[in-house]
């Protein structure tokens, strides 16, 4: 395997300083990013979404599914989608009339190729809806939502499952399965969920604080922050959940660096057409300044729609991965693994189609 020393070098929209990664730390970016360097296995329709890739950047999670996300959203019914109708990943927790749950996997790097997609067990995928993962820089602690009520009558816990929410899970290393996960703290976990608000894309910095969004019922939909106050490198507890200062709504899927002074977040329209937006600080303890518009050439479909799923970057921060939705076939939409890379000016580049 080769590799780059890459300046990771983002704009004053991003950073305010350069910073460079080591060489041998993080995997030429040209190696991992031919366009459909995927597996055959997870280009073929379905639904691909929550994509992170992960610190050292040979290991991309994501959440995946038979069915077009038209079908899940109900736009669509499943004769209508039979021409992207995956095939089930290996693993897949289903059982008979709840085949289009989905269930979290990863795909590893070896230096030459992707690996075939990894269920993530049975101790995280359930017949429930998991998504929104987040993993630490060693990948022994997840933080994923699951989604319980499957015949959206507002009854949590069918088929027997955990309750919609948050959960948290660790393991002794990478390549151990994980333990029994255990709902987040307080309003952070299943309090309240999909009743007074829905909270997810929980984004946990160094420090333990969270970065999240949320839901509410007048269907706002804002970023929120939870400050850690206690026992924050082992079972952290928090302070209540409150709303960034100056989010807006439509503010989702948030990202924040290690140092909390930079975040990188959709703001998106009930459609679901999508600009990614920056804000920084100059240290933890100042305030959030404005919102800053991030460009994004040639990242619409062919149809000319920006729909994306939530920004991921790994320890370089050099490009940017991201699920986008391809709307060509308005009844029918498919995923698209998308990979921009940052150039030396710290311009984020027509992105590639990786799957």
């Amino acid at each position: 395997m080769t590799y780059m020393n890459k300046l990771s070098c983002w704009t004053a929209l991003l950073v305010g300083a350069c910073t460079s990664v080591p060489q041998d730390e993080t995997p030429s970016f040209d190696n991992r990013f031919a366009a459909h360097i995927m597996p055959n296995s997870i280009t073929d329709g379905g639904y691909i979404d929550s994509t992170f890739i992960n610190r050292a950047g040979d290991r991309i999670y994501f959440l995946h599914t038979i069915y077009s996300p038209s079908v899940l959203s109900g736009q669509s019914s499943v004769k209508q989608c039979a021409h992207v109708q995956a095939k089930h990943l290996p693993g897949h927790t289903t059982t008979t009339g709840v085949e289009w749950n989905t269930d979290l996997y990863y795909v590893g790097w070896d230096g030459v190729e992707w690996s075939e997609p990894v269920n993530l067990g049975p101790s995280i995928n359930t017949l429930g809806m998991e998504c929104c993962v987040w993993l630490n820089d060693d990948e022994t602690e997840i933080i994923f939502n699951t989604v319980s009520d499957l015949d959206g009558d507002g009854v949590d816990e069918d088929l027997g499952l955990r309750p919609t929410g948050n959960y948290r899970a660790t393991r002794s290393n990478r390549d151990t399965q994980w333990d029994v996960p255990q709902p987040m703290p307080g309003l952070y976990g299943i309090q309240s969920q999909g009743t007074d608000h829905y909270r997810h894309d929980i984004h946990k910095a160094p420090s333990g604080d969270l970065y999240l969004w949320e839901q509410t019922t007048q269907d706002d939909q804002l970023l929120v922050y939870g400050e850690c106050v206690d026992d924050c490198d082992g079972e952290p507890s928090y302070a209540d959940p409150v709303n960034i200062v100056n989010t807006t709504n439509y503010e989702t899927q948030i990202w924040v660096d290690d140092t909390e002074t930079r975040m990188v977040f959709n703001h998106r329209q009930a459609n679901g057409e999508t600009e990614l937006y920056t804000r920084q600080r100059p240290t933890i303890t100042d305030a959030w300044e404005p919102s800053t518009t991030i460009p994004t050439p040639g990242f619409a479909d062919s149809n000319g729609s920006n729909i994306w799923g939530e920004p991921s970057f790994d320890a370089s921060q050099s490009f940017m991965l991201l699920t986008r939705f391809n709307t060509a076939d308005s009844d029918c939409w498919t995923p698209d693994l998308i990979v921009s890379e940052i150039d030396a000016s710290g311009d984020f580049q027509p992105p590639i189609i990786i799957n």
